[in-house]
């Protein structure tokens, strides 16, 4: 007797096995998730010229179509000749927008430091008479004060014991610094080459692509490619808009309520506005601490100020660029930023979102297919 499954049982057998092996998968991912990170992270360190050299090229490729399809659209130059004129013009925007930050920051990064510098010592001998004027005549005083000096003491020797292995932290971050500079350039040089060839350079992956994977799997892989960079595109400059936009508001009201460092504290907040939602709380803790040393007042009035101006962008700016075009909630976009920064830091918390959304949208194309083939409706 010839034995046949059913339909059903046959959807069963095969929804049970794909199920069994995404969890037996996810549990040698998280059982391995230290070595695996690892693995990743030398991998990614030995690649890393060539990821700088994509992502300088991914942010620069618009300014390269612009002057290539709209400045030069008419011109009577080669097409080689236009391409080169537009990656040059990309290049060099990147790195005067590169250098106008360094130019900005560095000058006002030096003088605040030199004001915090100066007035810290006046800043504690006042902590120190408010607290003596609060505390002199109390009969724990003494046993307080005794304490503070036996913990600074403890403090101190421990520097100067561990202050031998200051030394090789500082050379092997200074070494970190050297390398990594030395992958932008190569990054740099990198980039240039993709620009100039990019038809080809794009013409040799699908070629790989379509001959390794099945075409239909090759298709849907193009897709995902092309989401991905729409999404990263699409986030990027509109959050770098956002900030823009969050940064010169910022600076026109700290200017005209007489805001020391207005400049300085403007620029933190737009670069770190960056990060979704905790951005500008990110950029709002170093500059309420120099606003704090100078005048505390008025770091109180910047701490309400950024307050306000997190709603306004959260509510009006924000949606107003962006709009719905990373199609990701915000409950998930909570979650892919706690979960990309507890992965990756600052870098996790920025990626997070783009990265999230595009996993997001195929996962919801994928059960909305299974629920339409299956015929059910959910409501």
């Amino acid at each position: 007797m010839k034995f046949k499954l059913s339909k059903e049982a046959l959807e069963n057998i095969l929804t049970y096995s794909i199920s069994g092996i995404c969890i037996v998968f996810c549990y040698f991912i998280l059982k391995n998730f230290d070595g695996i990170k690892t693995t990743f992270v030398n991998f990614l360190n030995i690649i890393m010229p060539f990821v700088f050299g994509m992502c300088i090229a991914f942010i620069v490729l618009p300014v390269v179509k612009n002057i290539e399809g709209v400045l030069l659209k008419n011109s009577r130059l080669k097409n080689k000749t236009k391409r080169v004129i537009a990656v040059s013009g990309g290049i060099l925007f990147l790195i005067l927008v590169v250098a106008s930050f360094f130019a900005i920051l560095i000058p006002q990064l030096y003088s605040s430091v030199n004001t915090l510098i100066g007035l810290l010592p006046g800043y504690l001998e006042s902590a120190k008479n408010l607290t003596l004027d609060f505390l002199v005549g109390s009969t724990q005083f003494n046993q307080i004060f005794d304490k503070i000096i036996e913990y600074g003491n403890v403090l101190l020797t421990t520097l100067l014991t561990n202050a031998s292995t200051f030394l090789p932290s500082l050379l092997n971050y200074s070494y970190s610094f050297i390398i990594t500079i030395g992958n932008m350039l190569i990054g740099l040089i990198i980039a240039v080459y993709m620009l100039l060839d990019k038809e080809r350079f794009t013409l040799q992956v699908k070629k790989v692509m379509y001959s390794i994977l099945p075409k239909s799997f090759g298709d849907k892989l193009g897709y995902v490619g092309d989401l991905t960079a729409r999404m990263f595109n699409q986030f990027i400059f509109g959050k770098a808009l956002d900030s823009l936009i969050i940064g010169v508001i910022c600076f026109i009201v700290l200017q005209i309520a007489n805001f020391p460092y207005a400049l300085l504290i403007s620029f933190i907040v737009g670069l770190t506005n960056m990060i979704p939602v905790f951005g500008p709380f990110i950029g709002a803790i170093p500059s309420i601490f120099i606003l704090l040393i100078i005048d505390p007042i008025k770091a109180a009035w910047f701490a309400l100020f950024i307050l306000i101006l997190q709603q306004i962008d959260g509510n009006i700016i924000g949606p107003s660029i962006l709009g719905d075009s990373m199609g990701l909630p915000s409950l998930w976009i909570m979650f892919s930023i706690i979960v990309g920064g507890g992965l990756f830091g600052i870098v996790g918390m920025f990626i997070g979102v783009p990265v999230f959304s595009v996993i997001y949208i195929l996962s919801k194309s994928l059960v909305d297919k299974i629920l339409i083939k299956k015929g059910l409706e959910i409501k």
